[in-house]
């Protein structure tokens, strides 16, 4: 039993030797929605047998064990620009009720815990970092002045 992601779909393909031609053929036995999340249907694994089933099973689980994989990488990836989205929003919206503060202020805690116990201590404060613009007129304001 073979499984191919295609176009929308995700078919199972069963192989087949045929002792008169000597070669195998390949035939589509059923196929199901490649963006579903929930396991498919018993009336479209009906053509299946024992063993195919107990294939698919583990294929699946693979499947949703990577996909979800996927998943925490790609948050992990971009917390830093979530973190400043969410900062730039409690900027914009002073109408945030304490309940939603409390929230957020437990969730940066969780945040600081889950980077301390993964081995990410945080980083020693730097002094501020004066942009370039800044920097080019604060000397050319120097100048001036002498």
């Amino acid at each position: 039993m073979q499984f191919r992601e295609q176009g929308k779909k995700i078919q199972c393909i069963r192989s087949i030797y045929d002792p008169i031609s000597k070669r195998s053929h390949q035939k589509v036995i059923t196929a199901f929605p490649r963006y579903s999340d929930s396991f498919p249907s018993t009336d479209l694994l009906a053509d299946l047998s024992d063993e195919e089933k107990k294939l698919l099973d583990r294929w699946w689980a693979d499947r949703q064990a990577r996909n979800a994989a996927d998943i925490q990488h790609r948050r992990t990836q971009y917390a830093g620009v979530t973190l400043s989205d969410l900062a730039e929003a409690i900027k914009a919206c002073p109408e945030m009720t304490e309940e939603e503060a409390a929230t957020a202020w437990s969730g940066l805690v969780a945040v600081a815990k889950a980077l301390r116990k993964s081995g990410h201590p945080k980083p020693k404060r730097q002094p501020p970092v004066v942009e370039l613009k800044q920097s080019r007129q604060l000397y050319s304001d120097k100048k001036t002045q002498q």
